[in-house]
Order: structure tokens, then sequence, then C-alpha cells
């Protein structure tokens, strides 16, 4: 039964979840270049009956596309429809995170929680590219409220497992757990496990028969043979935590607070985490989304437990209160003028680019070429991608794992419009270069004033 405090818990949140659409909601509505219209792309080829590993490359577990092929299949390239996977995949985060704090440690800490984790800059602005890391993330979080509030083994297990087949990055979080509740209650250890081994086995084993060596190549391989940018790895890190500074600062608390074993796990896992990113090849912003639930859990725990820990007298409460509040509004009001000033401003020079494509060439004439681009301008303009290869990133080609040389030679002869963008993505190799020049002919340039030129060229 609810009493009026737990009324008033879930008012709050739900405030809060309609204010986060409405702050996203310019970048819902938006096309914009990126990796996630790659995806898109390629949830268009499986609901044409192509195969991930086999027929297309596609480095990371099967469940993310699977999910945008679904929603591709009930309502075709419909923008809203695909963004809305991570938007609705962080609020279901949120709330979890909000029952997980609140059955946990109370309505204050719940109510903190959520707030810290929706409304942190790197939640708010991946909550509309569908990169995968949020579904992953929401599985994870179910998983965890199952494990923790529950002592459901089984039903943690499986939602872990479903993480883990949508991103790798959710499987450091999952074994981190798995060794504290193997020390600390063997019996639930087995079921967690259990559980999660039937899902994570059962679809790595499906598609590894399905799609043989390639599976394991794409989906594991590639990711340790990508190049190391160490300088670049670090200037993410640091810029992460300066745009939720409010989020880590919240968790750093933490060494404050007397009494820590409450948050012992969430802690664990976050330490491990953060400093497991930096092993990886290559580290981007949305990497850190995984560990955001922990983190805010983490910060609204300390930061309840540290008010309490002094003896204010009822005004110096609210003067605390009032100045962390103008604290948080100020930092939000920043990061909402720069979403809407810059993160979710689109595509500037998209409805150009589609009319001059639709111009240039027929309606049988492939597109190839950046893959932050190409694939967004095959959906809008109903054109087909060479070779069904939608992922040209650099390091697809750097890794080994495909020959660059190869695929330029089978587009040989194929009536095609190559676009790239100047100086980056694919247009980074030699190879490329010498195949436009000796095989295509330069049509036109489009400037964006964030993603730079776009440069299309014509070849048969």
């Amino acid at each position: 039964m609810l009493t009026d405090k737990n009324r008033s818990a879930y008012a709050l949140f739900f405030i809060f979840a309609i204010a986060f659409i409405f702050v996203v909601l310019k970048g819902l509505l938006t096309p914009q270049p990126g990796d996630e219209n790659v995806y898109y792309y390629m949830g268009k080829l499986i609901t044409e009956g192509k195969l991930p590993y086999r027929d297309f490359f596609y480095a990371h577990p099967p469940l993310h596309i699977y999910l945008i092929a679904l929603i591709y299949k009930m309502f075709g390239f419909n923008i809203v429809a695909l963004k809305a996977v991570p938007l609705v995949s962080t609020l279901i985060s949120a709330f979890f995170i909000f029952k997980i704090a609140k059955e946990k440690f109370g309505s204050n800490t719940a109510i903190i929680s959520s707030l810290l984790f929706l409304f942190s800059y790197s939640t708010m602005f991946n909550s509309i590219f569908s990169f995968g890391i949020d579904a992953a993330t929401m599985f994870l979080t179910i998983g965890l409220y199952f494990l923790l509030n529950k002592s459901n083994g089984i039903l943690a297990g499986l939602f872990f497992g479903l993480a883990g087949i949508t991103r790798l990055l959710s499987l450091i979080p999952v074994f981190v757990i798995f060794a504290l509740v193997l020390f600390s209650d063997k019996k639930n250890f087995l079921k967690l496990l259990s559980g999660f081994l039937i899902i994570f086995l059962a679809v790595n084993g499906i598609f590894a028969l399905f799609s043989g060596s390639n599976y394991a190549e794409q989906v594991y391989k590639y990711h340790f043979l990508k190049s190391l940018d160490t300088s670049e790895n670090f200037k993410e890190y640091s810029d992460v935590i300066k745009l939720n500074w409010i989020l880590f600062a919240s968790a750093f608390l933490l060494i404050f607070v007397k009494d820590k074993k409450n948050v012992n796990m969430f802690a664990i896992v976050s330490a491990v985490y953060l400093m497991s990113l930096p092993s990886l090849k290559k580290i981007f912003g949305f990497y850190f989304i995984v560990v955001f639930p922990f983190l805010a859990v983490i910060g609204g725990y300390s930061i309840i437990k540290m008010f309490n820990q002094f003896n204010l007298t009822k005004k110096w409460k609210i003067a605390i209160v009032g100045i962390l509040l103008l604290i948080f509004a100020w930092d939000l009001a920043s990061n909402v003028v720069f979403l809407e000033k810059i993160g979710f401003t689109g595509f500037e020079r998209g409805k150009e680019l589609i009319d001059f494509v639709n111009s240039a060439s027929n309606k049988d004439t492939l597109l190839f070429g950046d893959d932050s681009v190409v694939p967004l301008l095959a959906l809008m303009a109903n054109r087909r991608i060479a070779l069904d290869y939608a992922d040209t990133n650099n390091e697809v080609f750097l890794s080994g794992l495909r020959d660059l040389n190869r695929i330029l030679s089978d587009l040989n002869g194929k009536d095609i419009l190559f676009i790239i963008r100047d100086k980056q993505g694919i247009s980074y190799f030699s190879e490329v270069k010498s195949f436009l020049n000796k095989n295509c002919g330069f049509l036109s340039q489009f400037h964006d004033k964030i993603e730079g030129s776009y440069l299309v060229y014509r070849c048969d």
C-alpha cells in the first residue's frame, strides 16, 4: 500500500520523466549523422532476410539490431520510433534506479539517484542515439533490481544475459557482480550464473552456428585488433567527467560517509568499470553510460548520508538544500542550452544532399562511402548501399578483418554515388582517394558547420 510519502516520491519521478522527454524532444525528432544510422540500415537488412555476421559486418552481439529490426518492421524508417528505443530504455533504467534506491535506502535517496542519472549530460545526450548501450544498461539495471531487491538469482541472471548479448561492455559489471555474489551467497550465485548462461550461451551458440568463425571474429576478435589512441582516450575520459561532474562528485562523497557497507557492491562495480575503460583500445563517451546507474545510487545515498551526519538546524538545512538545487539547476540549464544549440542540431545539409542524390542519379543507383551519413541518406532517399556494406568505420579495415582493396575492386563497374567527408572517415585511406581519382568523377560539395564537408562522386 502506498503512503503519502511514497505517492509523492513516485509523482516526483513521473515529473522528472516528463521533463526529461521535453529536454530531449528536439533530438528525438531530428535525424542526425552518426553510427546509429548504420544500425538502422542493418535493421532494414534483417527485415529483408539478411543475417548479421554472414551477410554484413556487425561488430557487436545481436540483440540491439534485432530490436531495431523489430521497430523497422513495424514502422519502417520512422526516425521517432527508432530513436524511441534508447529513450524508452533510458527511462526504464531510471525507473529501476528509483526502485532499487527507494526499497533499499528510502524515498529521498531514490529521488536524488534518479535525478542524478536522468539529468547528467551524457544520459540526456545519448538517450536519443541508438548505440545499443542504453538497452544494455536497461537490462543490467533490471537484473540488478531482481538480484538486490527481490533476491531472484534466475531472473537477475536472465536480464544480465540479455545485457551481455546487447553490448559486451555490460559484461564488466556483470562479472564483478558474479564475483561478489560468489563470495557472499554461493547458492544464489548458481541461480544467477544459470540464468545468465541460458541466454548468453544460447544466443552466442546459435549465431556461431549460422555464421561460423565470422561471429567470433566480428564480435570478439575485432575489438582486440583496433588501433590504440592513448591521448584521445585520455581526453574522452576527462571530458566525460567534466560534462557529468555533479554525478561523479556526488558519488565521490562516499569517501566521507561513515556507513558504506550498504553500497559496497555499487562502489566496487563502479571502481572496477572505471579502471577498466583505459585498457580499451578506443573509448567513446557513451561507454560510461553502463556505470551511471551505479554512480547515481552511490551519489543519492552519499548526499542523504552526508546531510544526516551533521546536526544542522532547520535553517541551515534549508540553506544547503537551496544552494545544491541552484548548482544543479545552473548545470542543467547550461547543458540543455548546449544540447539545443549544438547537440541536437540535426542534419544541416540533409535535405539538400537528399535532393541532390535524387536529381543526380536514378532509383537503381547505389550509395557507398562515409558510414556516418551514407546509411542515413540511403534510408531517407530509399536507396540501397552497395554490397550492403553500411559500416565503413576505419577500424574495420585497419584491423585487417576486411580488405579495403577487395571491396573497392567489387565496386568497379557498378553505378554508384560515392559520398565521403573531407579528411574524415573512409577518406583517410589513400586507396579510397586513388579509387575515386581513377574511377569516379567529382559532382558536388556540401559544407556542414558541424560535420565538415561532404564530397559526392559519381562512379560507373
